[in-house]
């Protein structure tokens, strides 16, 4: 069975949710024969990778198995619940109106958490080892720059800071819709969060919400839209593109360490991993290495492990090779994708609709060097398939935001 964690439950809950609630609307995603594919990949691949991969290895003293149809059949339960929230932002968040709540939501959720950033940024991280007894990460990786990172519950300070630099840009996006007194309340939402993005002391974060913030609150809605797309195409393209040493990672190492030595140095060594793990992934490279940490580099000798796997895609594909990467990846990103090949429709687009493909690019973005693909991820990927895949048949071009059912009055 899978791991019970945060993850599956929560969309365990959604599922209920759905199946309680909304039994009729939330599987439209599953009418468009690509999602099939991709998901059915996404749900079946394991079992191949299994099945390439029955050898053990013994490292000095670490012995790690086979993979076995056991391992194929957990992951591939896993990947179902994982696909829990994009089904069901598919079907749910279809309108302007629901995902301009859903923008409202996730600052309102930020301003909350915020508080409890705020204590961990003047006490140190201790929140998750008061109320659950254990410290989920490395504690020397949340001190920077003399001070500390918030962790709060989510694992990690990373992922702290790339949630808070997605409420910044729904903030900005908010603003941009706003008038009034409202603008003016979205207006210091956002500059609140900025100030709380600075404190959460990750300069991937900082950077993205620098770029994507600005281009939100001043860019049209259909070249914000484009623009996006094009990110999340990269993304998925990533791999191929490293593989070919098309990426200027000596250059993107240096201007790192000018700015901080420290970064620069953290930064070349996940460069530095990355190569050797792409020189292992290539001998296995349709479905990967497996389960049990297969995928990773060890020490013949000592059996000491000698990886660091911090991204996402390099998890992904090490783990479950092509097959793995392009059937998650492309999930995630195909809404935002398909946007480049509807761009004349794109006309009608909405602020809401453009930030939400934002908010996707900033979290795949992030998933480069960071592994930050989390439930919301998926939440989002799925409202933006709904923007940028409608279902079949014709729609007035001025309703390109607006889900099937509700032009029939639902």
């Amino acid at each position: 069975m899978p791991p019970l964690d945060k993850t599956s439950i929560s969309n365990l809950s959604i599922l209920i949710g759905c199946a309680l609630f909304a039994r009729e609307r939330w599987l439209g995603a599953f009418k468009h024969p690509a999602i099939v594919g991709l998901a059915v990949l996404f749900v079946f691949s394991p079992f191949a990778t299994s099945v390439f991969n029955p050898e053990s290895f013994l490292y000095g003293d670490r012995f790690i198995p086979p993979m076995t149809l056991y391992d194929a059949a957990s992951q591939a339960a896993l990947n179902i619940i994982t696909l829990i929230p994009f089904v069901a932002a598919y079907g749910l968040l279809n309108t302007d109106e629901r995902r301009r709540q859903f923008l409202f939501a996730l600052v309102l959720a930020a301003l909350a958490y915020s508080v409890l950033m705020l204590i961990e940024v003047r006490l140190s991280p201790q929140l998750h080892r008061l109320i659950y007894g254990f410290f989920p990460h490395s504690f020397g990786q949340q001190i920077r720059g003399g001070g500390f990172r918030p962790v709060v519950f989510l694992g990690h300070g990373l992922l702290v800071a790339i949630f808070c630099a997605m409420a910044l840009a729904a903030a900005a996006a908010r603003w941009k819709e706003a008038t009034g007194t409202r603008r003016t309340r979205s207006g210091l939402f956002a500059a609140y969060l900025a100030l709380i993005l600075v404190l959460c002391k990750s300069l991937g974060a900082f950077v993205l919400a620098a770029v994507m913030v600005p281009a939100i609150a001043f860019l049209r809605a259909r070249r914000l839209a484009l623009l996006s797309a094009a990110l999340c195409g990269m993304v998925l393209l990533y791999p191929a593109v490293r593989a070919a040493g098309l990426i200027p990672t000596a250059t993107i190492s240096e201007m790192t360490n000018a700015f901080s030595t420290d970064r620069g140095d953290s930064l070349g060594v996940r460069l530095a991993n990355e190569d050797e793990l792409l020189q292992k992934v290539a001998q296995k490279p349709m479905f990967g290495w497996g389960s049990w940490g297969r995928n990773r580099i060890y020490n013949p000798e000592t059996g000491r492990d000698n990886s660091v796997t911090d991204g996402s895609w390099i998890i992904a594909f090490g783990t479950w090779g092509w097959a793995g990467y392009l059937s998650m990846f492309g999930l995630l990103s195909i809404g935002a994708v398909s946007l480049l090949w509807r761009r004349r429709a794109l006309k009608a687009i909405s602020v809401p609709s453009a930030a939400l493909c934002a908010l996707l690019a900033i979290n795949l973005l992030d998933s480069v060097p960071n592994s930050s693909i989390v439930p919301m991820t998926w939440l989002i990927a799925g409202a933006v398939f709904a923007i940028g895949c409608p279902s079949s048949g014709r729609r007035p071009r001025r309703a390109l935001d607006r889900h099937p059912a509700t032009l029939e009055g639902d």
